[in-house]
Formats: structure tokens, sequence, C-alpha cells
């Protein structure tokens, strides 16, 4: 999923030297006068890619500004990007919105390499007819955008993706916003209001969830990935949230906010099928059909679903002292799951709680960002447990399916990352995961020889961006990043080598074990904006 925010973006979403410029003048160009009214809207996200993002060009024509303004390298953001994401998308400088409308397109051609050939293409029946187990070119994504002011104080980042590989349009990342600004005493208040299509879609800061680094993962990447929280993205673009947000003092800022479930007809009308689909489908269908024969069951998406409304919350202090801002923060995210959308069981509650950690230096020609996050999730997994004691039971014909060995599990997300941007123009990155967490036989052992869902690893990026303070003569708002990611994992499923137990298999060429290091992946990318 490409997203966030700028004036890009990662939802997504540069630098300059406004970047650091006092920001009540830009609050006071919003009005000051309260509006309690939001627009209600249903969005699906992308559920394909980990957090990749743009920097579109209709956010740099509105405001005037070039893309290094409110990125360091996108969809990093500056202090002054973040501003404009909380201010509502809607600050103006540049062009109206009748000379020049709030729409942008993104092509992302990739190519990918991994260290040793897959088992299998990477795609599903329905996908990219001609994947090959190593070395595919594809474009990834071309997206269409609406980036920026739909009214007054109403603003909006909506991107539509299709998706080459999957062969398949959807709705991708989505957060409509109304802010405004007022004063309580001797306290600044930024507030506002953002309708979004999962947790964290809306946040600012470039430590976890959507925006998180690596911006830009391979849709036609390897098999073999870590599990990861229901806070990175288990209902990005499968729900819809609202939430309201302070931003106290230019320093302090607060947010709640609630998830809700999208039906099956939703999904497939934004073009979300069964992304993120972790459970055996065909075993879904065998359980639905064991309840109740004569209902229909057998429909396109089988995957997970929120059973009630999910609280959200965030809240982050940071203090801004010249080229320097410091970020400290801690959020939360609380949903009721129904596995499978298999009723009849209970539900699986989930407990996601983690802190995170920023520090940007931008000034004329150097800019640093260190980043850092850590998840905790505890999981009471009733429904998953009780469906698993069925299938061991040996009352469905079709292996595991929804089911877990425990009634509780935990598992934990650390990510740090470092960046260095030189001229706005040069980017390098480098940044470090671990997932670790509870044994359980039946979630992880058909993956792990331990029935582990460890993993972790290191990721390196560099890339060039020629654009980021103002593109070609014949068109000053296009935005371009051309780069290189490599992934090394030192660790898959609480394994090095023969991580999944299997043993010796015969890929196609050779004859070998599954091992963390044949996953290592070389993504070289062209993220084109206009």
């Amino acid at each position: 999923m490409l997203h966030n925010n700028c004036p890009t973006n990662e939802a997504g979403g540069l630098h300059s030297k406004l970047a650091h410029a006092p920001l009540r003048p830009v609050y006071s160009r919003f009005p000051t006068a309260f509006v309690a009214a939001i627009a209600t809207a249903i969005a699906g996200g992308a559920a394909f890619a980990p957090g990749a993002a743009q920097a579109i060009p209709s956010f740099a024509r509105q405001t005037g500004q070039p893309c290094a303004s409110c990125h360091t390298q996108f969809p990093e953001l500056t202090p002054f990007g973040r501003r404009f994401k909380l201010g509502g998308y809607t600050m103006g400088g540049g062009l109206s919105f009748m000379e020049a409308p709030p729409i942008a397109g993104m092509i992302v051609p990739t190519f990918t390499h991994t260290a040793v050939r897959q088992d299998t293409p990477p795609t599903n029946t329905n996908g990219y007819p001609v994947a090959h187990t190593n070395d595919n070119l594809v474009l990834q994504q071309a997206s269409l955008f609406y980036g920026g002011t739909v009214y007054g104080n109403v603003g909006a980042f909506v991107q539509g993706t299709y998706d080459k590989a999957q062969q398949h349009t959807y709705l991708d990342s989505l957060d409509v916003r109304y802010a405004d600004t007022t004063k309580v005493g001797d306290i600044d208040v930024l507030y506002g209001v953002s309708v979004n299509n999962g947790p964290m879609v809306q946040d600012v800061w470039n430590t976890t969830g959507a925006w998180s680094f690596p911006y830009l993962s391979a849709t036609l990447g390897p098999a073999f990935t870590p599990p990861g929280t229901q806070l990175e993205g288990g209902f990005n673009g499968r729900s819809i949230g609202t939430g309201g947000y302070l931003f106290l003092n230019d320093a302090l800022y607060v947010e709640v906010a609630g998830y809700h479930n999208l039906s099956k007809g939703a999904l497939n009308t934004i073009g979300q099928t069964c992304a993120n689909n972790s459970d055996n489908v065909a075993n879904q269908m065998a359980i639905q059909a064991a309840i109740n024969p004569a209902a229909n069951y057998f429909g396109p998406c089988a995957s997970s679903s929120l059973n009630s409304a999910a609280p959200y919350w965030r809240v982050a202090l940071e203090p801004t002292f010249g080229d320097h801002s410091f970020m400290i923060g801690a959020f939360g995210f609380y949903p009721e799951v129904l596995p499978g959308r298999v009723m009849g069981y209970g539900v699986d509650r989930y407990s996601d709680f983690g802190f995170d950690a920023q520090y940007q230096y931008i000034a004329d020609k150097h800019a640093v960002t260190l980043r850092f996050s850590r998840i905790t999730e505890t999981q009471q997994l009733n429904s998953s447990y009780l469906q698993g004691v069925v299938n061991g039971l040996g009352v469905l014909p079709f292996g595991t399916g929804n089911g877990s060995s425990n009634v509780t599990n935990t598992l934990t997300s650390l990510k740090a990352s470092a960046s260095y941007v030189w001229d706005h123009r040069i980017s390098a990155s480098a940044g470090f995961f671990n997932v670790y967490g509870t044994a359980d036989n039946m979630l992880y052992g058909g993956l792990s020889a331990t029935s582990m869902p460890d993993g972790k690893g290191l990721t390196f990026d560099l890339a060039y961006m020629p654009f980021s303070n103002g593109g070609p003569k014949f068109y000053p708002w296009a935005n371009a990043k051309f780069g290189v990611t490599y992934t090394h994992y030192l660790k898959l499923y609480g394994g090095t080598s023969n991580f999944d137990g299997l043993g010796p298999y015969f890929n196609g060429s050779e004859w070998r074990s599954h091992n963390a290091s044949d996953n290592d992946t070389v993504l070289l990318y062209s993220w084109i904006a206009f």
C-alpha cells in the first residue's frame, strides 16, 4: 500500500528552509469558528503492502511549496508537513481550486529479486499472469489521488489504486478531515475530526503503522515474512474509523477514535475482497456449511471482521527547538475480532499497546531522522481456540483453518530506523525489525518447526529524488523517487535454517530447505507522481 500525506503521500506522505518557520501564521489561514459537523465515508485501503507513500503534486500546487517543505524524503514528514496534515490538507498559498483541482496520479514500476527462487510464482491464480519464481518486473501500482481542500476547513487525501500483480482496482488510503484553530486562555488549540480507513493511517509520525519504514515493499516479494500485530495493518483498508484530535500549543497531541467493520458487500465494492486473508478459506466455508448446510456461505470473503467498535487512542509530545524536533508518544488499539467471520465461537480480543519516539534534525543541506517503536499485543483467542478444538476433533476435512493451541498469546513488534538526506535529493536509510511471541502450534506450526512467530532482520534503502526542490520547467509540481531497497532476514518463524522443519525439497532447480536468508530481497523501484 502506498500511503501517507504531505504536500505527498502514507497517507502519505519533503523539507526546505520553510520547514521550521514559525507555524502560527500557517494556522492563522484557517477560520477560528467552531463547526460541529463531519460527513461519514466508507473506504478501503491497501492490504497488500506495508508502508508506502507518495508526495502528491496536488498538495504542492495548492500550497505553492516544493515537496521538500513537507518531506525530508517522501513519505517522511517534516514538522511543517505534520502540521499541514493536522490542519486538514487545506492550507493555501498556491493555485486555487478552480485553477488546479486537487487531482494527482502516480505510477510505481518495480523489479524484485529474492536470494533463492520461490517455490511457486508469488501471486494467486487470478493474479499477474506472467509472474516468475524470481526476478519479477511489474507495474506494482498505478494510483489516482484527490489531495487537498474539499470545501472550507474540510480537506481529504483519497487514493484509488490499480494493482497489476493482483489485477484489480481498489480504494486505497482515505483520510477526510475537518480542522480549525482557536485559543483557550493562553493555550493555542488546533482541533479536528478525521474519518479514515485504518488505525494510524491518520498518524503524522513515521514511527509505525501505515507510514513506517520501509516506505515501499514488493508486491511480488518473498512468500515468508514475520506476522504482524493488529495495529500494523490487520484492519487497514478493511474498516472505517472516526476520531477527534487536539494539538495544544504546537506540542501536545491527543486523539481518540473508534473503528467499525465493513461488510463483505462493502469490501467487494471498494475492491477489498479477501486481502489480508490469513485463514484457510476453504476450511471456513466447510465450518459454515457444517453449521448450516442450507445457507450459502461460499462468498468471496471469509477473512476476519470486527465484532464491535474498536477503540483507538494516541498521545504524543513534540517540542521543537530550531532545527531540532523531538517526539515521544504512546498509542493503543483494542479490537474484538470474528476470525473468518465465523459466529458461534465467541470472539478473539486483542489489546495492542505501543510507545514510540522520533528525533529530527533538518537544516538547509542535511536532514537526519531517527525512529523507534515497540508494540506489545495481548491476544485472548477464545474463538480461534474453540475453532481449533473443532478442527482437532476431525469434524472438518480441510486442515487447521482458523485455530490456536492457546487461549492466550502475546506478540511483540519492535522497529528502529534512521535516515539521512542530503540536499533534499539523496537519501540513505537503515532499519531493524524484531517480532517475537508465544509458541502456538496451530497458529505457526505449518510455518515453524518450533511453533514460534519470531522473525527479525535488517532493511537498507538508497534513493535519488531529483524534483524535491521543484520539478521540471514544463511541469514544476512533478515528483519522483528512484531507489533500491535490500532486506536481509536474520530469523524467520523461530529459526535461521530449515525454519519450517520440512527438510529438503526440490524448488525447481535444486534440493534445499527453507532458510531465513533465502528470502533476502532486492527491490528496485521508480516512484513517479504527476
